[in-house]
């Protein structure tokens, strides 16, 4: 009942303000550089709130109309130059904002809004690193994950350039939360074999939280946030379109990808469609990694309105991938170095629509948005015997969220916010049953407030959250990699006596958590500032934890329906120090987590298959380490970057934890040739990364040896006629090095990461 209650409350605004005369609200001005004092034309200009921008014409000014009134948070960003982020109160009169960019050689602060407020990266109290729309669309890689795994502090768990699961220090699967465009993704993600579905086309940015973020993102955020930001919409009045096709010589891998967007003062349209296909790929001996294989095909669509007293927008995202299951049994039947997915894959259909909508309501601004999400997950086996399909399972979430945004003074925000979500899956008609038919309800209250006080942004929340789980009793269920007995032997046994009865399975738990967070980032000066936060996080135990009793793989697994909640409490130190030639970022960490739950084989024999059976039980851990991440330009052609991120987790009786990466040094040297009329930013980049020997592994891991990789990659931009091209080229595994990374989930397999590479991208842009 209160979630109803305080639904109409926050809606009220609406209709107190359901009167209000619009006006054509304008922001102009001008955007010089800082040290020459010219215009600078081409500058974007862009509202992240209203998803909303233009570009500075050829003197240098802008204009953008039909503002709401209030305060807005405006990015200028030129390549080259360094971001500002200014905070403008938008009044009925016409506004005024004239900016100086000043010129850097190395990268600047974003606009990011995960962390709550749209705000400068500089200005949170809680780390947000970013990938930036130039940075993804120079990463030739077949996967968003190979992309994310650049980011210090994050790493994959990988079993193919296709099947892909982030890491963030050290915590994996339902310890993190994925978000697409804001989204709260719902995929099943329990499981390494179960990959986040997420399309990384078209991506203008990604943002990812290192550390709990319970107290905006609830249960499973505990370890951190990736949240993939959809493509901005053209400036207004304008159309875009762009193409581009990849191909990768390790899996004879070939993407492609269209789009075409346009804006108008008060409408945007946009449409996105690519496909991928790929081989199975080969290891530094050149041998096929057998059924590595994966196709997929993904379409996005966008519409939205925005007018003087708010934005309305409605996304849908489809995503179809079948990604092939590299394990004994496919070893047997299929095929090496073929396209098509035949035998042993995971035939995958991922629908989602999201509505985002915010509202400018005089000095309050209210944020209402809804999603609702189908998933579709089948495993299919050996298409010639009885049982082709194995698996079929249906996934079903509605999340709502809403924020109330105070009208507060220049240095201070405060919001109060409530999420929800309603989940069900059901199992079809297929032999194998991973997790149980079941019901979630989720329901949270929140607020958070920042303020800045001489130099000092601090930042405190509080958060209360409510989980309610259902599973109708059931037969329990479990899921072999081998296939399920025929029917007449099922007879044939129950008549010789040896029919086994069937465990059942009745869950109906109730779960309630308070979360907190209190930050702050000292601005020492212009140049260095200091960050330091401390939140807790938890996650509820998941479906497979509660309710496991049968094979999971090759091993019987016995779950636990009296798990409690993992809970963790984290502090953060960072420091950050910045000119316009270099920046260093420096950040340490250590993550007490409570009741961490995990999987520990028990003196009990297995009813099925061998050995003993494995059970879910829990104990308190600790994980800890840091980031350090260096750019130095020393000359003008020249950038030099070099990370180095590590993670310790052991358990408090003495055990590992499982996943953990190996400490990485990543260094990379990059060459800005001076370009001419006909091509221009012309680049080489040669890299190294070193992964030192990971000799503390979990119970059922083995010590990986350490081993180092070279990548080369160039690229320019030119026009052919009216159309902006861009041309990018690179080897990864430059010297086809064969060796395995600890997270490759195919060692126990005995198969290697892939071996050398080829990547060539092609795009154009109209």
């Amino acid at each position: 009942m209160i979630r109803y209650i305080l639904a109409i409350v926050l809606l009220l605004p609406v209709y107190a303000y359901s009167n209000v005369e619009l006006s054509n609200n304008k922001l102009t001005g001008s955007v010089l550089d800082l040290e020459k004092g010219t215009p600078l034309p081409g500058v974007s200009v862009f509202i992240p709130e209203l998803q909303k921008g233009t570009v500075t014409n050829k003197d240098g000014s802008y204009t953008l109309e039909h503002l709401p009134e209030g305060k807005l948070t405006i990015q200028f960003s030129f390549i080259g130059y360094e971001s500002i982020i200014e905070t403008k109160q938008i009044e009925t009169t016409n506004n005024v904002l004239n900016v100086g960019l000043r010129f850097t050689s190395v990268t600047t602060q974003d606009v990011v809004v995960s962390g709550g407020f749209p705000s400068a990266q500089h200005e949170n109290s809680i780390k947000i690193s970013v990938l930036n729309k130039n940075k993804l669309e120079q990463l030739v890689y077949p996967s968003i994950g190979e992309k994310l795994s650049t980011i210090p502090g994050v790493d994959i768990i990988s079993r193919s350039p296709g099947i892909s699961t982030p890491v963030i220090r050290g915590l994996s699967l339902n310890n993190i939360v994925f978000l697409n465009n804001g989204v709260r993704l719902e995929n099943f993600q329990f499981s390494t074999d179960h990959p986040f579905l997420i399309n990384g086309q078209g991506a203008d940015h990604v943002e990812v939280i290192k550390g709990p973020a319970s107290l905006l993102y609830g249960s499973d955020a505990m370890g951190g946030v990736i949240n993939i930001l959809r493509e901005k919409p053209a400036p207004a009045n304008t159309t875009q379109a762009d193409i581009s096709s990849e191909y990768h010589s390790v899996s004879q891998g070939q993407n492609y990808n269209v789009g075409v967007k346009s804006s108008s003062n008060n409408w945007f349209w946009m449409l996105r469609a690519n496909q991928q296909s790929h081989k199975d790929y080969k290891d530094g001996n050149g041998d096929f990694v057998p059924n590595s294989r994966f196709n997929s095909k993904g379409l996005q669509l966008g519409l939205g309105m925005i007018k003087d007293y708010g934005s309305f927008k409605v996304y849908y995202d489809y995503l179809q991938p079948q990604l092939g299951m590299t394990n004994g049994e496919s070893l047997e039947v299929v095929s090496s170095g073929k396209r098509k997915n035949h035998y042993w894959f995971q035939d995958l259909t991922q629908h989602l629509i999201s509505s985002r909508n915010r509202l400018f309501l005089g000095n309050y601004k209210l944020e209402l948005n809804a999603a609702y999400q189908f998933n579709n997950r089948q495993l299919k086996g050996d298409p010639n015997s009885t049982f082709f399909r194995l698996v079929d399972m249906d996934l079903k979430t509605l999340t709502y969220d809403s924020k109330l945004y105070f009208p507060t003074g220049e240095n201070t925000e405060f919001l109060i916010g409530l999420q929800g979500m309603h989940q069900s899956n059901k199992n079809q008609e297929a032999p194998n049953r991973i997790v149980p038919n079941s019901k979630i309800d989720d329901f949270s209250l929140f607020t958070l407030l920042k303020k800045e006080v001489h130099h000092v942004d601090f930042q405190i929340g509080l958060r209360y959250d409510h989980r309610s789980l259902y599973v109708p009793e059931q037969e329990t269920g479990g899921h072999s990699h081998g296939e399920p007995e025929e029917e007449h032997e099922e007879e044939h046994h129950e008549e010789e006596g040896e029919h086994h009865e069937e465990e059942m399975v009745h869950i109906n738990r109730r779960f309630d958590n308070f979360n907190a967070s209190l930050g702050a980032t000292f601005h020492v000066s212009e140049s260095l500032l200091m960050r330091t936060n401390f939140a807790t996080g938890y996650r509820v135990p998941n479906l497979a934890e509660l309710s496991q009793h049968g094979l999971h793989g090759n091993r019987f697994e016995e779950g636990n329906t009296s798990l409690d909640p993992q809970k963790s409490l984290e502090a953060d130190l960072g420091v950050h120090y910045h000119t316009h030639d270099h920046n260093i970022d420096f950040s340490l960490f250590y993550n007490k987590v409570y009741d961490f739950i995990y999987l520990s084989p028990t003196t009990e024999l297995a009813p099925e298959g061998d050995g003993f059976v494995y059970a879910y039980n829990q104990q308190d851990a600790k994980l800890y380490g840091g980031e350090v991440s260096i750019n130095i330009v020393p000359v003008s052609f020249l950038k030099v970057h070099t990370d180095y991120s590590m993670v310790i987790a052991k358990q408090d009786l003495g055990g590992r934890l499982p996943f953990i990466p190996q400490h990485k040094l990543n260094t990379s040297l990059k060459f800005f040739c001076k370009g001419n009329k006909s091509f221009q930013d012309p680049f080489i980049s040669i890299g190294w990364k070193y992964a030192l020997e990971q000799n503390r592994p979990a119970q059922f891991e083995t010590n990986t040896s350490a081993y180092h990789l070279f990548n080369v990659q160039a690229g320019t931009s030119f026009k052919i006629g009216k159309v902006n091209t861009s041309f990018f080229a690179g080897v990864s595994n430059l010297f086809d090095k064969v060796y395995t990374d600890h997270l490759s989930s195919l060692k126990p397999l005995g198969f290697y990461n892939p071996g050398r590479s080829i990547n060539v991208k092609l795009a154009f842009k109209l």
